[in-house]
C-alpha cells in the first residue's frame, strides 16, 4: 500500500480548522482527526481569544482525562509555574511545529513533576511533545496545540513535523477569523442589550446593520420606514431632511472634516410622539477596519415604548419596597405626583412619605433628578 502524503492527509484537517473558524465548538472534531493523524496521539487544542483576561480559555482534547478534577488542578499549577517546555511554547513553537524535546530531553522527562503528576497518571510516554503556538500575548500562549505520544510510544522526530507544519498558516488566519466572528458577535449582541435604535451606513447612505431597537421601531411602520430605495420618513419633506443629514454624516467620514452631529424629529402619523434622530459620523472607520463597510451611525429612540421593568434593579440597587417602585415607575413615565397616587389609590401624604423614602435611598433630593437617575441608569438595558 502506497503511504498517505502529509499533503493529503492535511487536506481533512484543514477542511477542520475553517469550519472551527466559524464555529468554535469544531476545535473538537479538528483534536480528534489530529489524534488519529499521528497514530492515537494524545491531542489537546487550548484557545482563548485575544484580550481576555483567562488564564486557561477553551480546552478541546482526545486522549486526555479531562473529567479528573485532580489532573486538571494539577495541569492548571503546572501551567501556572511554567511546563517543562515552556520556553518553547513561548518562543521555538511560534510560527512552526516544534519538538520539546529542543528544550527538554526525552531522557530527562520522566524526571520532572510534570510528568508524575500529570502525563504518567493518564498513561502518557515520558517523552516530550510536539506543538505549535498560533498566537502570544503579552508574551504568553494564548492559543496553541500540544501532541502526546501514548504509553508505549517513541519520541517524536523531526518527520513528525512535517503535517504540522503544513497547517500552521491555517491555524493561524482561522484564529484571526474566528477571533473577528466572536468579536462581531458580541458586539451585535451588546448593541441589541441598547433601549435606543443604532443603524450602521454605509458610503451610499444605505443601512448594513440595525440593532433590535432599531428593527422594533422600523417594523412599526410609523413614521420611519425601510424599503428597497432607503429609510423613508412619514412625509416627502422629512425623508428629504433625513437624506441631508445622512448624506452630511457620510461625508464628514469621508472627508475627515468634524461638523456637529445633525439631529431632527421624525413625526408618526399615529400621533404619539415624535421619533428624536441623531446622524454622526464614524470618524475611525478605515477602509481596513469598519464592520460591513459602515461609515455613519443613526441612533432613534422611541419616547413612548416601554422599557424593560425597573424594579428588580430598583430593588437590587436601592433597596426599594414594591410600593416604592411602584411610584418611581409611575413618575418615570410621566405622570405628576398627583396623578401617581390617584392610580395606587393612596393619598397625598402617603405618596409624599414614600417619595421622601425613595429620595434617602436614591440619595436624591427632587423628582426631577430621581428620574433622571431611573432613566440614565442600567435599568433600560435589554435581558438576552
Amino acid at each position: 500500500m502506497t503511504p498517505v502524503s502529509p499533503e493529503k492527509r492535511s487536506l481533512p484537517l484543514i477542511q477542520r480548522i475553517y469550519e472551527a473558524a466559524l464555529e468554535q465548538s469544531a476545535w473538537q472534531s479538528f483534536a480528534t482527526d489530529l489524534s488519529e493523524a499521528y497514530g492515537g496521539a494524545a491531542v489537546g487544542f487550548a484557545l482563548q481569544l485575544p484580550g481576555v483576561p483567562n488564564p486557561t480559555g477553551a480546552v478541546y482534547a482526545t486522549g486526555f482525562d479531562v473529567e479528573d478534577p485532580r489532573l486538571r488542578e494539577a495541569f492548571l499549577e503546572h501551567t501556572r509555574r511554567g511546563l517543562p517546555w515552556e520556553e518553547a511554547r513561548r518562543n521555538h513553537f511560534v510560527g512552526r511545529f516544534g519538538l520539546a524535546s529542543e528544550v527538554v530531553p526525552d531522557g530527562e522527562v520522566a524526571r520532572t513533576e510534570f510528568y508524575r503528576d500529570w502525563m504518567k497518571p493518564q498513561g502518557l510516554a515520558p517523552v516530550a511533545p510536539i506543538g505549535h503556538t498560533i498566537e502570544v500575548e503579552d508574551g504568553r500562549p494564548v492559543a496553541s496545540v500540544a501532541i502526546y505520544r501514548r504509553e508505549g510510544g517513541g519520541p517524536f522526530r523531526r518527520q513528525d513535523l512535517v503535517l504540522g507544519d503544513l497547517l500552521v498558516p491555517h491555524l493561524a488566519q482561522s484564529y484571526r477569523l474566528h477571533a473577528q466572528v466572536r468579536g462581531s458577535s458580541a458586539l451585535a449582541e451588546a448593541l441589541d442589550r441598547l433601549p435606543t435604535g443604532v443603524i450602521l451606513l454605509d458610503s451610499r447612505c444605505r443601512p448594513v446593520l440595525a440593532n433590535r431597537s432599531a428593527q422594533y421601531i422600523l417594523g412599526l411602520d410609523d413614521g420611519l420606514t425601510l424599503d428597497p430605495s432607503g429609510l423613508q420618513a412619514a412625509s416627502p419633506t422629512e425623508t428629504a431632511m433625513l437624506e441631508q443629514l445622512m448624506r452630511e454624516a457620510v461625508a464628514t467620514s469621508v472627508d475627515g472634516k468634524v461638523n456637529d452631529s445633525n439631529v431632527m424629529a421624525i413625526s408618526r402619523p399615529s400621533g404619539q410622539r415624535a421619533f428624536p434622530l441623531m446622524a454622526a459620523p464614524l470618524l475611525s472607520a478605515g477602509d481596513e477596519n469598519t464592520l460591513h463597510d459602515a461609515v455613519a451611525v443613526l441612533f432613534v429612540s422611541d419616547p413612548d415604548a416601554r422599557s424593560v421593568s425597573r424594579g428588580e434593579v430598583l430593588r437590587a440597587l436601592y433597596r426599594l419596597t414594591h410600593a416604592e417602585i411602584e411610584l418611581v415607575e409611575l413618575l418615570c413615565d410621566g405622570h405628576s405626583l398627583e396623578e401617581a397616587a390617584v392610580q395606587r389609590g393612596v393619598t397625598m401624604n402617603t405618596a409624599r412619605s414614600q417619595l421622601k423614602q425613595i429620595f434617602v435611598k436614591t440619595s436624591t433630593s427632587r423628582q426631577s433628578e430621581l428620574v433622571r437617575l431611573v432613566l440614565a441608569g442600567i435599568s433600560p438595558i435589554r435581558t438576552p
